[in-house]
């Protein structure tokens, strides 16, 4: 009996310290309802697209805290971090305030697509031997200008030389006829339209880099008695290349050239030049090959940063002060 009772007494006074304990707030775990729990960004920066090499500005920025009390704090004093001066692959801008973050993504434009560079601010030439001329140009996202807001060296050669350029691009869109959009079903509707001119001074077509794609398919040049479009196997990148060339001699009699990307170490791309040259063999065109030009990729790192949105597309700048030059210079030599 006096065991069961010193038990019982034990217990008691474990009880009266633990609810002393509580009572006082000693060892308590509750929540400062004050504590912030997640941070908002309740107004954006009054800025928030950028061009390369610019710094970031907060101004206008409003941060807000979410407390534990469910209540919100509005425009905290928080802190900020940006990569400075901003490129495109830095980019976030990371605020801070009571332990916790929030990140905010910019909009970064690269360098070479500064306004100064636009088709806009691009001064004619005093005088050209391209002026009064036509070209068409078939393609895809390089002959578009994916990365320089779709103005590309087709536009500034245009511009630049008082000549006109018509151009078909479509981006990601392969030579070989592999959907409505491949470039062989693209020119094939092309020569269909009322506006399709009857004359060209020169047809220009991209060595599209979509057909990396589709290495298997490449396929090989036909023999050289094989001359009729009907004849080429289009779903083939070969195929489609000899009957886009074909197809341009039969209707407009004129220089027939492609051209390359500019170098961007590609094997496979490689691969896809080599066959170009066995079409350009055959059937006696042109060519403007960017790619092993070694004068042209000749530039230091700050120029392909400038000049270059990736490996593939160029800028603005790109285009209008790298690429569009060569291409008045081989075709100012067409006879």
């Amino acid at each position: 009996m006096k065991k069961k009772l010193l038990h019982f007494t034990v217990l008691a006074f474990a009880m009266l310290f633990i609810c002393s304990a509580l009572a006082c707030g000693t060892g308590s775990t509750k929540e400062d309802p004050k504590a912030v729990k997640s941070l908002a960004i309740g107004v954006k920066p009054d800025v928030t697209t950028y061009y390369e090499g610019d710094t970031f500005d907060p101004a206008g920025t409003r941060i807000d805290a979410n407390l534990a009390d469910g209540s919100i704090q509005e425009g905290v004093a928080y802190e900020y971090e940006a990569t400075t001066p901003l490129t495109a692959k830095g980019y976030k801008v990371k605020f801070s305030y009571g332990g916790q973050t929030v990140v905010l993504n910019l909009d970064i434009i690269r360098a070479g697509n500064r306004p100064e560079y636009d088709l806009e601010n691009t001064e004619p030439l005093a005088s050209s031997p391209l002026a009064g001329k036509t070209y068409f140009w078939l393609g895809s996202s390089v002959t578009r200008g994916e990365h320089s807001d779709g103005q590309s060296m087709a536009d500034f050669l245009a511009k630049r030389n008082n000549c006109t350029c018509i151009k078909e691009a479509v981006s990601g869109t392969p030579l070989l006829d592999n959907s409505d959009k491949s470039y062989v079903k693209r020119f094939d509707a092309f020569l269909q339209r009322e506006d399709c001119p009857e004359q060209l001074d020169a047809f220009i077509c991209q060595l599209s880099t979509n057909d990396l794609k589709f290495a298997d398919q490449f396929g090989d040049v036909t023999a050289d008695d094989v001359r009729d479009p009907k004849d080429f196997d289009v779903t083939t990148t070969a195929g489609a290349m000899e009957y886009i060339v074909c197809k341009a001699q039969q209707k407009w009699n004129c220089p027939v050239l492609f051209y390359t990307n500019s170098n961007f170490q590609n094997e496979t791309y490689e691969k896809e030049i080599a066959l170009m040259d066995k079409v350009i063999a055959k059937w006696d065109i042109g060519v403007i090959d960017l790619y092993r030009d070694e004068a042209f990729n000749n530039i230091t790192a700050e120029q392909k940063n400038l000049y270059m949105g990736d490996n593939v597309h160029p800028t603005r700048a790109g285009y209008r002060d790298w690429w569009t030059p060569k291409f008045e210079e081989v075709l100012g030599g067409l006879k």
